[in-house]
């Protein structure tokens, strides 16, 4: 069974080259736009994994919805996802509230899959 990823981004030519990618890397990939249509499909499809921008478009934040998913699925990994790098002080408030990664969207794509199978399998 492949892993199932969910990628959350308001930008849909991110969503599609992750979606692409983890594809071919043998995942089953679901892509939400909105912090709504994430926890929807968190709720309904057995997601493995989430891969979560910070900056969800207006007043929309990653970061609220680390409490949400983990209330309902406590053991689900959240990566946090982001084009800006982020501060300390926020790294350290991602994980309180339960992020079990951080990704650039600078980084390789063979980084990003190098963090996505340490928190699959950790």
């Amino acid at each position: 069974m492949s892993e199932h990823i969910l990628v959350v981004d308001d930008e849909a030519p991110t969503r599609e080259l992750l979606s692409i990618y983890f594809k071919r890397r043998g995942c089953t990939v679901s892509t939400a736009s909105t912090g709504a249509d994430a926890l929807r499909l968190v709720n309904e499809l057995p997601i493995q994994l989430v891969i979560l921008d910070i900056n969800l478009g207006e007043k929309a934040s990653g970061l609220d919805l680390l409490e949400p998913i983990k209330k309902g699925r406590p053991d689900l990994p959240i990566i946090l996802f982001s084009g800006i790098g982020l501060d300390e002080k926020t790294l350290q408030e991602a994980r309180q509230r339960g992020a079990a990664g951080y990704l650039n969207k600078t980084q390789p794509l063979d980084q990003m899959w190098a963090e996505v199978q340490r928190a699959l399998h950790t």
